[in-house]
């Protein structure tokens, strides 16, 4: 892979592949997936996948064969069978191992294996299936020692096997050492077959589509098959794409029916989009909420939360710690940060709006800034309900703006403001009464 990440955790989908894996695990069984790593990897491993798998230590890379018997260790005593995955296959779901569980119960095999039919030239890399003349199967063989492919297609074990556990303990003894001082789980197959037992086989072609990510263009493939497996089956759900091809999704996005998804949108992280919303195009939306109906331009929006019907307007940049509320607008070339923007309230564009928090129907004029960051610390800007912030204006936090307060274009605020209260200037001063005699008459004077 040519890189400092361990190889399982390269991410397709925005998954580490390992995640994948234990992901369609956790669909088939309630028992904690086991995940054997390295020692040198073991801390990178748990604190990307976290809590909800063991990890059991193999000391020595010697080989999958190896790494099963340390895998074993961890299996309650009270344990018949035992799923082996590969930890980079990506493109594996619960269907596929639920198909492999069951086949290998109802035969009562020892050993079943998942396989595939490829191209002879995608799979140089994989292990060969052997069958028999009555077509039971006999042996896998391992690239190395194999010999050219004189066939168009080949079939390979994909790397997800389903085993006796018992029968297993004795036959991983019995495992032959390779030229690479490696024991390969594949040659229980064939120990198997010399022990007169059943072994099984589950096809599994959508697996091989992607088999055994070992480069970053095998990574890049198993994530364009990801995607179009998330695109189908979010608009199975219900959800328009115009140009399917143009969306990205995470594995871990949850998209309502009849939300629309437009041209070149990214949909990352935890993100949620509800029924009737309207994302894009050249949307970017990570760890985030957006409500009922809510429109989305070609907006960043990260870690936030945006309400029914609100719409956010484009090149708009929302940061961590958002919460615009239903109905509110924001408008083009704004950002927000760590901010609380309330019900039906507007943001004009050109507008920075940072640690505030705004009440209702609240109108920011256009290149309106929250002075937040003193070059020491950040601080709050609090604007009541209905107050109306002219365009331009500078607000000098900690400050205070009270509901239905005025601040004239250009003003800049640097004290706080009474309810009802109207100042401008630089810096901003109460008004003089003259131009409080009528709110259609002072607007206009103010311009």
């Amino acid at each position: 892979m040519h890189s400092s990440t361990p190889k399982v955790l390269h991410r397709v989908a925005g998954v580490p592949m390992v995640s994948l894996v234990g992901m369609a695990a956790r669909g088939l069984t309630t028992d904690t997936p086991v995940i054997v790593v390295s020692p040198g990897n073991r801390e990178a491993v748990m604190r990307e996948l976290g809590d909800g798998f063991e990890y059991v230590d193999q000391p020595t890379p010697l080989g999958t064969g190896h790494a099963l018997i340390v895998g074993l260790q961890s299996a309650p005593p009270e344990a018949l069978n035992v799923l082996l995955l590969n930890g980079d296959m990506p493109l594996i779901t619960s269907e596929d191992l639920y198909a492999l569980g069951e086949t290998h119960i109802k035969g009562q095999a020892v050993i079943t294996v998942g396989v595939a039919t490829l191209a002879a030239e995608e799979a140089t890399d994989l292990g060969t299936v052997r069958r028999a003349a009555g077509g039971s199967l006999v042996e896998i063989v391992n690239p190395l020692g194999r010999a050219s492919q004189s066939t168009p297609t080949v079939e390979v074990a994909v790397g997800a096997f389903a085993i006796n556990v018992d029968w297993a303990r004795d036959a991983l003894n019995r495992l032959p050492k390779h030229d690479n001082d490696e024991y390969f789980v594949t040659d229980l197959v064939q120990l198997a077959d010399a022990d007169g037992l059943r072994v099984d086989s589950v096809n599994l072609d959508s697996v091989g589509a992607c088999i055994g990510v070992n480069t970053k263009k095998q990574l890049a493939k198993a994530e364009q098959e990801m995607q179009q497996r998330l695109r189908i089956g979010a608009m199975d759900a219900g959800v328009t794409m115009i140009n399917p091809s143009t969306v990205y999704l995470n594995a871990t996005v949850t998209l309502a029916a009849d939300a629309t998804i437009l041209p070149n949108t990214a949909l990352s992280g935890s993100t949620s989009i509800a029924e009737g919303a309207v994302i894009g195009p050249n949307a970017q939306i990570t760890d985030s909420t957006v409500g009922l109906g809510a429109v989305i331009g070609s907006a960043v929006i990260r870690g936030s939360f945006i309400g029914a019907g609100a719409q956010v307007g484009p090149f708009t940049l929302i940061r961590e710690g958002s919460l615009i509320a239903e109905g509110a607008n924001i408008g083009a070339h704004v950002e927000i940060k760590a901010s609380h923007i309330g019900k039906g309230s507007h943001i004009g564009h050109f507008s920075y709006v940072g640690d505030a928090v705004l009440g209702e129907n609240v109108n920011i004029g256009a290149g309106t800034v929250t002075c937040n960051y003193d070059g020491t610390d950040k601080h709050v800007t609090t604007i009541g309900d209905r107050a109306f912030i002219g365009s331009g204006s500078m607000l000098v936090a900690p400050i205070n703006i009270g509901a239905d307060a005025l601040t004239a274009a250009g003003a800049v605020v640097t004290k706080d403001v009474e309810p009802g209260g109207r100042v401008a200037g630089i810096p901003a001063r109460q008004m003089p009464r003259r131009f409080g005699a009528a709110p259609a008459e002072e607007e206009n004077s103010l311009g």
